[in-house]
């Protein structure tokens, strides 16, 4: 039995609402994921071990500019663009024995490169990867074993921070102390700053590939190309497995400009997910991005590069935006998924906002959330497109169920009604070869029979009247079975039959049978009935010669011409009676092989020339109206055999 509607559609709806509440519950799981990693991250060592203060003086190519001042860690300068000014920091720490071969080195985030040097010898060097803004948060540098190069007592320590050109500069705390307790915070700032945003960038790609072949299977969902398209263009923007193309020497990071492409993208992904449809002006949608990607391209000054940078931003804010704005109208008129997605751009609009406020006041720290928010949404939309795709699948599966079940009905029904009907036909076939086997047996046979019976009944029978009917009764009986065999549509195997036993009884008669039967193509119209049809003319225009025409020879002729097949049976006998068909007293022969003929769609023509008289019948290769095909053993029978 199948489900009551209001049952099932109730059931459909709790189970819509389950999927939506726990996909309300993804997001707020990885909103929390995403604010742990950042705590996590963030934390540092214990405060004993952090330099509190430097000495650092500002350093311009070729030259010092300006006095050594006093900085609190952690400290961040602002500088203008085109600045290519670095820092040199100094600072005095005073290690005993044990704390020296023991000590370790931590600086959790810089910017842009740090070089370390220990007691005037260089330790280390690091320098950010800032190509396509790839990290969660900046990497740390660490020095794991610094016991070679101090000293018991004083050690002098230079940090030299540098910035890329209109970047600020950046420097986080310095701890050093034993490497038992430094090693866990690098680890977990490694993992925030590289591991976690390789993976996340990894499943990017496998979404991306696999709702763009969803996409490309479903032309019509455009949903899943847009979301494969806002997918891939994240990775590209943040994968270190996509190379360069060169343009990893240049200072500025250009992959960046693929942000505004990754906001449009997922613009039109919220419109198509909230049922608008691209209308003729969506691609003014990308002159933005355009825009600022052919600025980008051509190289302008850093002063420029700065604004440009900011509009982006702002541009990128107002895509998210309107997409929130457009998936919360939808979520008003009932739509679940808009619902989901639209909390989703709300959080991350927010991380986006203290992004920017972080970027605004140099934060040297360099936690960013938003990457971290971002791949959580884009992780809830590619699930929830997941279950709405089985969904679709599953009512696709169900639909095909139904026909399934729905065809199987009907081909049961046409079977049934198929039996029935070739039943019917069955039946009707014997039928009307019942009652063509009963006219001819009435009309040739049974006439015959009833004229023996009258003259053997008479005061003064006749043997020779009585044995003239007697063989044309068996005539009649042999044209019958004869018919009655499978010749194929050969009509000179008909005839060549019915030869067989005329032959000898024209030659009783006094008369000679000349046979000139060529090959003629086969006839698919001719079947028994119409077999039986074409011998009754042949032999009742051969006994009308015998009874008649006092003649000596009958020719039979058979040949194809381009209308058909010609049937001919030529004497050179008197001629007979001018009289047409339709005549009156015209002979019942003749208007039975007139009848016959039109039941076969064929002509009858019957004239004299040249001292012969010739019967001819013209048979068409197909059937004409009701002919062959159609009339032979269903009109009604009116001759008999004079």
């Amino acid at each position: 039995m199948r489900p009551d509607p209001d049952l099932s559609g109730g059931s459909a709806s709790t189970a819509a609402w389950r999927q939506a509440i726990a996909l309300g519950w993804m997001i707020a799981v990885l909103a929390l994921l995403g604010v742990a990693s950042m705590l996590t991250a963030s934390r540092e060592p214990d405060y004993s071990l952090a330099v509190q203060t430097v000495e650092c003086r500002r350093v311009v190519p070729d030259a010092f500019e300006g006095q050594a001042k006093i900085f609190h860690l952690p400290f961040a300068t602002r500088s203008n663009p085109g600045d290519r000014s670095h820092l040199e920091c100094d600072f005095e720490l005073r290690l005993t024995k044990d704390e020296a071969r023991d000590a370790a080195l931590l600086i959790p985030s810089f910017a842009d490169a740090v070089a370390i040097q220990v007691n005037g010898r260089r330790i280390a060097m690091a320098e950010l990867y800032m190509m396509r803004d790839l990290r969660f948060a900046t990497l740390p540098a660490y020095v794991p074993n610094l016991a070679e190069v101090l000293e018991p007592g004083a050690n002098q320590f230079k940090i030299m921070v540098s910035a890329r050109p209109g970047r600020p500069i950046a420097l986080d705390r310095i701890f050093i102390g034993p490497r038992d307790k430094l090693r866990p915070f690098y680890h977990a700032r490694w993992f925030a700053a590289a591991v976690a945003p390789t993976v996340a960038v990894g499943a990017e790609i496998a979404l991306a590939c696999m709702f763009g072949l969803i996409w490309v299977a479903r032309p019509r969902e455009t949903e899943f190309g847009w979301l494969a398209a806002a997918m891939m263009l994240a990775a590209l923007r943040g994968s270190v497995l996509i190379p360069d193309f060169g343009l990893g020497a240049l200072e500025r990071p250009f992959w960046n400009v693929l942000v505004g492409w990754e906001a449009a993208a997922t613009l039109m992904f919220c419109r198509v997910l909230s049922g608008q449809r691209p209308g003729r002006w969506s691609w003014l949608l990308a002159v933005p991005p355009l825009a600022f990607t052919a600025i980008f391209v051509a190289w302008p000054p850093p002063e420029v590069v700065f604004w440009v940078l900011r509009a982006a931003v702002a541009t990128v804010a107002l895509y998210f935006t309107a997409s929130t704005l457009i998936l919360l109208r939808a979520a008003f008129r009932g739509d679940r998924d808009a619902l989901l997605v639209s909390l989703g751009l709300v959080m991350v609009l927010v991380f986006l906002a203290r992004d920017v406020m972080m970027v605004a006041t140099a934060d040297p720290s360099r936690v960013f959330l938003m990457r971290v928010a971002y791949t959580g949404f884009l992780a809830t939309v590619a699930t929830l497109m997941t279950l709405r795709f089985i969904r679709a699948m599953r009512k696709v599966d169900e639909t095909a169920d139904v026909l399934r079940e729905r065809v199987a009905e009907v081909e049961a029904q046409l079977r049934e009604t198929f039996e029935e009907l070739r039943a019917r036909r069955e039946a009707e076939a014997v039928e009307r070869e019942r009652a063509r086997l009963m006219r001819d047996l009435h009309d040739g046979l049974g006439g015959e029979l009833a004229s023996i019976l009258a003259l053997a009944d008479s005061p003064d029978p006749s043997h020779r009247e009585i044995a003239g009917h007697a063989r044309a009764a068996l005539t009649d009986m042999r044209l019958i079975i004869g018919s009655l065999e499978d010749y194929g549509g050969d009509l000179s195997l008909v005839l060549g039959a019915w030869r067989e036993r005329a032959e000898p009884q024209l030659r009783a008669s006094g008369l000679t049978l000349e046979w000139r039967v060529g090959d003629v193509p086969a006839l698919e119209t001719l079947g028994p009935a119409q077999a039986l049809d074409v011998l009754r003319i042949v032999q009742e225009a051969v006994t009308n010669v015998v009874k008649h025409a006092r003649a000596t020879r009958v020719r039979v002729e058979v040949f194809a011409d381009e209308d058909g097949v010609v049937v001919a049976v030529r004497d050179d006998g008197q001629e007979l009676a001018d009289a047409p068909f339709e005549a009156e007293g015209a002979g019942r022969g003749l208007g039975n092989m007139k009848a016959r003929a039109e039941r076969l769609g064929a002509s009858l023509t019957v004239g004299r020339s040249d001292g012969e008289t010739s019967v001819v019948l013209r048979l068409p290769a197909a059937p004409v109206g009701q002919g062959v095909g159609q009339g032979a053993g269903q009109g009604t029978e009116r001759e008999a055999v004079s």
